[in-house]
C-alpha cells in the first residue's frame, strides 16, 4: 500500500469513528490528529466562529501557536475562509493582503490551507501549515476537504440536536 492510499485509509477510518460521536467536542478531538497527518503539515488549528471572532480550539502543532485565543474574524485566515465560504490557499503567507502578518511571521507558519466547514454557514475551519513556503499538495487539500465535510456534518448534527432540546424546553416551558 502506498503512503497516498495510507492517507485515505486513515480518512476512512476517522469518518468511521466520526459516525459514533456522543459529544462535538469528541468529534474535534478525534479528528485534530488526523488532519495533521492526512495532510503532511507541520502543524493544524482547529477554529471555531463566536459571531465576529474566532476561538482557536485546540492546536497539533511543531511549536505553540494560538489555541485557547480569541482574535478578530477578519484579522485572520481562518475567519476568512468562513466568511467567504470557501477554501483558502497560502503558498507564501509574505504575500497576503489585508491581515496581521507579524501574527504569522513570529511564527513557523510560511504556507497554510484554510478549510470551512459547517452548513449553511461555516461555523469552523481547520487550518493546515507548513513551514516553508511553497506549492500546496492538491491531494492534501482534497483530503482535507473531505474531512472538513465529515465533521462539518458531526458537528451540524449537534447544532440542531441542541436546537431542538432547547425548543422543545421552551415549549415546555411555556405550555
Amino acid at each position: 500500500m502506498s503512503v497516498e492510499d495510507n492517507r485515505w485509509e486513515v480518512l476512512e477510518n476517522t469518518i468511521t469513528k466520526l459516525r459514533d460521536c456522543s459529544t462535538a467536542a469528541a468529534a474535534i478531538e478525534i479528528v485534530h490528529p488526523v488532519a495533521r497527518q492526512i495532510a503532511r503539515a507541520d502543524g493544524i488549528t482547529i477554529v471555531k466562529r463566536i459571531g465576529d471572532h474566532t476561538d482557536y480550539l485546540v492546536e497539533d502543532t511543531i511549536e505553540r501557536l494560538w489555541a485557547g485565543m480569541k482574535f478578530p474574524i477578519d484579522k485572520c485566515l481562518a475567519g476568512r475562509a468562513m466568511t467567504e465560504e470557501k477554501t483558502i490557499l497560502i503558498p507564501d503567507i509574505t504575500q497576503v493582503e489585508n491581515i496581521p502578518l507579524n501574527v504569522y511571521l513570529a511564527t513557523f507558519i510560511r504556507r497554510l490551507v484554510a478549510v470551512p466547514l459547517g452548513t449553511p454557514h461555516p461555523s469552523h475551519a481547520i487550518c493546515a501549515y507548513w513551514r516553508e513556503p511553497g506549492q500546496i499538495d492538491p491531494e492534501s487539500v482534497t483530503l482535507m476537504e473531505a474531512l472538513c465535510r465529515a465533521l462539518g456534518a458531526v458537528l451540524d448534527m449537534f447544532d440542531v440536536t441542541d436546537m431542538v432540546a432547547k425548543r422543545r424546553l421552551q415549549s415546555i416551558a411555556g405550555a
